[in-house]
């Protein structure tokens, strides 16, 4: 391209930002940093194309001080983290979940299935869940026994070991994620493995509870529900980065598998964000809400039915605004 047809093209588009420019600096203030970090991205590619073709230096310099000026707005007046963050949780989020929906699905496949296969036989056949490897369903009966006694005497535990639970209950979940996400690094392998037995365990300790005594059976679902709407998302999110990895070494697509692995990492480390984000929020869930007693524990599944919903119709719908 001529000169003259460069700058006839880009001619408009220089006198707009350049008022841009002026009106931030004049204000102090920028008000749409997308739209204006993606117009200086643009003069920054039409700055380089003018000095590779030897353009004449004069627009070459009117090109790079626009550009060092765009850099001086752009960097003085960055977004703070906050309107970021809501801003990755209101659209990109979802969006970056529903984008993987391949490994998604197929993570909740490998988790689910076996959850609910479990979940029917130890419902029929209780007495299983005591023969089968990793369940300690005594174990189990006996905490909620405790916590029914704590709800009938109205007593509840103090907030400095809700503190330390909610630390204990962090360090759980995210060591489950990282579990599931290293080990895609063994072709996937690990990481069906993980998310077949957290849910065959899962499902196999809650059918059981069914035929646990009535109260203490209402302590358990009430416990377990309104966390396990972020935990098992967080879970499965993070089988879905297991995945992701273990299909770059499977499958590297005519690539390296270093460079595939580079390439699927930045998706997987979509899914690990919006996982850990899920387990940050069952964690808190988990220490201050689900082990109160003085709430009532079909409130609590009441709630937790809601959230539940709430969850999935945000990863469905999050985001879809134009």
């Amino acid at each position: 391209m001529k000169q003259f047809e460069f700058e006839q093209r880009y001619e408009l588009f220089w006198q707009e930002f350049a008022a841009q420019i002026e009106a931030a600096e004049r204000n102090q203030s920028l008000d749409d940093a997308r739209h204006f970090t993606q117009r200086y991205r643009q003069l920054c590619r039409q700055t380089m194309q003018a000095a590779n073709r030897a353009y004449s230096p004069s627009l070459v310099e009117d090109l790079n001080r626009l550009t060092a000026r765009a850099h001086q707005v752009l960097y003085r007046y960055r977004s703070p983290a906050l309107p970021k963050f809501l801003q990755w949780l209101k659209t990109d989020l979802p969006r970056q979940v529903r984008a993987e929906k391949t490994v998604v699905i197929w993570s909740h496949i490998l988790f689910y299935v076996p959850y609910i296969v479990f979940f029917v036989l130890c419902a029929i056949f209780p007495h299983w869940a005591n023969d089968l490897p990793g369940v300690d369903l005594a174990r189990v009966q006996e905490m909620y026994q405790d916590m029914a006694n704590d709800t009938m005497n109205n007593e509840t535990r103090e907030r400095s070991i809700d503190a330390m639970m909610f630390g204990f209950y962090i360090f759980n979940n995210i060591g489950i994620a990282f579990k599931a996400v290293g080990s895609g690094f063994l072709f996937g392998i690990g990481t069906i493995y993980i998310l077949v037995m957290n849910g065959y365990m899962m499902g196999a300790i809650e059918g059981a509870m069914l035929h646990a005594d009535p109260q203490v059976a209402a302590n358990f679902f009430g416990f377990i529900g309104a966390h396990g709407a972020f935990e098992l998302t967080g879970i499965v999110l993070s089988g879905a980065a297991g995945l992701r990895i273990g299909l770059a070494l499977l499958a590297p697509q005519g690539y390296s598998r270093l460079d595939a692995l580079k390439i699927q990492g930045k998706k997987a480390s979509q899914l690990i964000a919006a996982a850990f984000f899920f387990l940050f929020i069952a964690a808190i869930l988990e220490a201050f809400w689900s082990s109160n007693t003085l709430l009532s524990p079909y409130f609590k599944m009441a709630v937790a039915f809601c959230l539940w919903v709430a969850v999935y119709a945000y990863l469905l719908f999050g985001g879809r605004q134009k």
